[in-house]
């Protein structure tokens, strides 16, 4: 609610106390940033620096006090009026990675609206033994004040696989179900639920029947495997000595920490959007963007960063462009199209690549290729930015590499005359069984036939390889469906030996290559595809593929089963109330 302020000194006195809120805030968080490292690990506490990095962004705090010092407001209204255009900029996204990030946003939201009001958290302390969580949505930073031994389990009604929340859980080995719409009315506090993670129900006060029906299972899990071990002394190798490279896909700042912590051989895809989203003044300047890239590189030396540049479309919208030109769907102005079309915005973004690349290993990726008139053009205006640079004063001489996105089925059928014009190729799966399939991922009437192993996506998967294997060129696979073991193998034994996931993702990846052969995959993928169906190959990848890797792949077979974790028109709701 906003609150009008009548006399100057009171808008001086909301400025300092706004100021004030946002040094406790810091101030809290590295306190739980710790305690969250001695509780879950580093490799999971990282996950707090992206509030720590909103608290400390500069732009977006003279954004508020400039809200409350023109309007004359309080300043929780100011906090909510900037914060509230960055979430609908997120909330726009179809891109599942970048909307997660939203409730990183609204965490750092509350907690400078919680310390504005001089209010305190939820005692966490005190909660009782045997805790399933239920909630709309769950902060991480509560686990640093609470003793995670006594929980069990995390229901939300928010979130999805790529959110931090259930990256962590599965770190923790909780189990969590994410994006049950709708079910806190029928659930109270002190009832007995049932949360099976593997199969994404939740079942309210069961019987004692259905329990026992599961046992052996709960046995089971509380059982559990060893904890993969994060040590990385090499990449891993099969059992037959193929060397293979893991790369982390990385999208802010904040998680080349957790790419090199995980041995990541360098950042195979970073996401430029996040430096334009929300931006508060138009697109960020070449200077902005080379303070983030330069320090991206520096921090991954020796090894390569890949940077995707803008790629803005209907799930990736950018607060810098025309708000008059009508929303773009998948199939418009996106990707190198808007890029060659925006070539000051451009030009701008090549620029500071390139600048930022004399401190490091840097490569430039072209995303949403369709022609080779497109990496003409795009090749073209990247030798005039380095001429620039070379001819400016201080123009240092950078070493780079330009590759293509492929991610469309045109940029598959000219592959052979694409990757002659480039240094190497990245597959982008998610676009590209998207296009293929011709299913709207966000449409839920058809988004259970958004299908990674439907025999198409695997046969054009294989054509990528053969025809790289020919023009000997380097492919990446950047599609985060390289993170579930099953589909790694898969991969693998088509051809794809250097891989790029969610850096959390990469020790299990790890182990996994490390207990097949090459010979191994090879028949895996031989095999599938010469079968006719998405569902008949991930039964056959779970049956081929769990007796051969030592750690429990169970929580990995409901996501080849399902991969976009939607539930289908022809099955029952994940919530079952009680009777």
């Amino acid at each position: 609610m906003k609150i009008e302020l009548a006399h100057e000194n009171l808008v001086e006195e909301e400025v300092l106390r706004f100021e004030e809120a946002i040094r406790t805030s810091k101030e809290q968080l590295s306190l739980l940033k710790t305690q969250l490292e001695e509780k879950v690990g580093r490799e999971h506490a990282f996950i707090l620096d992206v509030h720590l990095l909103m608290l400390e962004d500069r732009s977006l705090q003279a954004e508020i006090i400039d809200n409350i010092r023109k309007y004359r407001a309080n300043a929780e209204w100011a906090v909510c009026q900037a914060t509230d255009r960055i979430l609908r900029a997120y909330e726009s996204l179809e891109d599942e990675y970048f909307r997660e990030r939203r409730s990183d946003i609204e965490s750092a939201v509350d907690r400078i609206l919680l310390n504005l009001s001089g209010g305190r958290g939820v005692a966490w302390r005190s909660v009782p033994g045997d805790l399933i969580i239920v909630s709309h949505r769950f902060d991480p930073s509560a686990f640093a004040a609470m003793d995670v031994l006594k929980l069990k389990g995390l229901a939300l009604e928010s979130g999805g696989r790529t959110s931090h929340m259930a990256i962590i859980a599965r770190g923790m080995r909780l189990p969590a179900i994410m994006g049950i719409p709708d079910f806190l009315p029928y659930v109270a506090s002190g009832d007995t639920l049932l949360l099976n993670g593997d199969d994404g129900q939740l079942i309210a006060n069961p019987s004692p029947a259905r329990i026992e029906s599961l046992r052996e299972r709960i046995d089971k899990f509380r059982a559990g495997a060893e904890p993969v071990a994060t040590s990385i002394v090499s990449s891993p190798v099969t059992t037959d000595g193929t060397v293979i490279c893991l790369q982390a896909n990385t999208g802010f700042p904040y998680e080349v920490a957790a790419a090199k912590r995980s041995g990541a051989e360098g950042i195979g895809l970073f996401r430029s959007e996040f430096i334009f989203f929300g931006h508060p003044h138009g697109y960020p300047s070449m200077e902005e963007q080379f303070e983030t890239y330069r320090n991206l590189i520096v921090e991954m030396r020796p090894h390569p960063v890949a940077i995707r540049t803008l790629d803005t479309g209907a799930d990736k919208t950018a607060t810098g462009g025309d708000d008059t030109v009508p929303p773009n769907d998948n199939m418009g102005l996106r990707g190198i199209r808007a890029s060659l079309l925006e070539k000051g915005v451009f030009s701008a973004q090549i620029e500071a690549i390139l600048r930022a690349g004399c401190a490091g290993k840097v490569e430039i990726v072209l995303p949403m290729v369709t022609t080779i008139q497109e990496i003409w053009e795009a090749k073209a205006l990247i030798a005039q930015t380095r001429e620039k640079i070379l001819n400016s004063p201080g123009g240092g001489q950078s070493s780079f590499t330009v590759g293509a996105m492929i991610e469309v089925p045109a940029a598959v059928l000219s592959l052979e005359t694409l990757a002659r014009e480039v240094d190497f190729l990245c597959v982008g799966t998610n676009d590209l069984v998207q296009y293929l399939l011709a299913v709207d991922r966000g449409n839920p009437k058809v988004a259970h036939l958004f299908q990674p192993l439907h025999p198409a996506v695997l046969r054009c998967l294989t054509y990528i390889t053969d025809v790289c294997g020919r023009t000997q060129k380097r492919v990446r696979l950047c599609g985060e469906i390289s993170a579930n073991p099953f589909y790694a193998i898969l991969l693998l034994g088509m051809g794809f030996t250097n891989l790029s996931m969610n850096p959390l993702a990469i020790p299990i990846i790890r182990k996994v290559i490390s207990d097949i052969s090459l010979a191994e995959a090879r028949l895996i993928a031989k095999k599938s595809l010469e079968l006719v169906t998405a569902q008949e190959i991930a039964d056959y990848l779970i049956e081929a593929v769990t007796p051969r890797i030592s750690l429990d792949l169970t929580p990995f077979i409901k996501e080849i089963r399902d991969p976009n974790g939607h539930v289908s028109p022809h099955e029952s709701f994940a919530f079952m109330p009680p009777a």
